[in-house]
């Protein structure tokens, strides 16, 4: 069976996207997978969960809280880069900013758009906030429990690797809002929706070619 340009798109979205769920775990759970003391020995992540300190405590509800809204950024992420696999296209052909005017066309996608790139940006801002913040009350509660360099080199590799994220997020949201366009979340080779899809682009008709050409000629008189 052969796959649709729009299934193949799905298909490595969703890939790409269990892929991120492994970061999500690593850097919002921080004190149960950085590594801590044990009396004298290294805690398992199970011994980490069970500490009832009230550092500790502060610092998973900090985790959960974090998780969850690390979770809800990709869902949004996820729902706007469906949105756009559906109703919009990627036409090598064309150039990035073919879309600017083609959707004029458009006010109903236009306005979706718009408002998904601006949810986008909201949920990263709010993430971001709340992973600043949690790392700021694991690194307290991980400290009491420290081990040594491995402690802070675990905690800067999730830092890290959850920034980098955030960071394309930015960059992609920043500029789909300002320029009024569609980044791809997820194509890395810095690819950009720029057209209507064709299955729900208008087809013109003969009368709305005839229209065109008397406008041209009326131009022209």
């Amino acid at each position: 069976m052969k796959l649709s340009v729009d299934s193949k798109q799905r298909v490595t979205t969703t890939c790409l996207m269990f892929l991120e769920f492994y970061k999500i775990l690593m850097a919002t759970f921080l004190v149960l997978f950085v590594p801590q003391k044990c009396e004298e020995e290294v805690c398992t992540i199970t011994e980490n969960f069970f500490k009832r300190d009230p550092a500790h405590l502060a610092a998973l509800i900090s985790n959960f809280t974090t998780f969850v809204s690390v979770l809800y950024f990709y869902h949004i992420e996820m729902k706007r880069e469906n949105w756009c696999i559906k109703y919009l296209d990627i036409d090598l052909t064309k150039p990035n900013n073919y879309l600017d005017d083609e959707i004029e066309a458009y006010p109903k996608y236009k306005k979706q758009m718009n408002q998904l790139n601006k949810s986008y940006l909201k949920s990263m801002y709010a993430s971001s906030t709340l992973l600043v913040i949690n790392f700021g009350i694991s690194g307290t509660a991980i400290g009491f429990d420290y081990v040594g360099t491995n402690t802070i080199t675990t905690m800067v590799s999730f830092f890290l690797l959850i920034s980098s994220k955030l960071y394309s997020a930015y960059v992609t949201g920043t500029d789909s809002v300002k320029k009024e366009r569609a980044l791809s979340a997820y194509m890395k080779t810095a690819k950009t929706y720029n057209t209507i899809d064709e299955d729900f682009r208008i087809t013109e008709t003969p009368a709305t070619t005839e229209n065109i050409v008397i406008s041209v000629e009326e131009k022209t008189i």
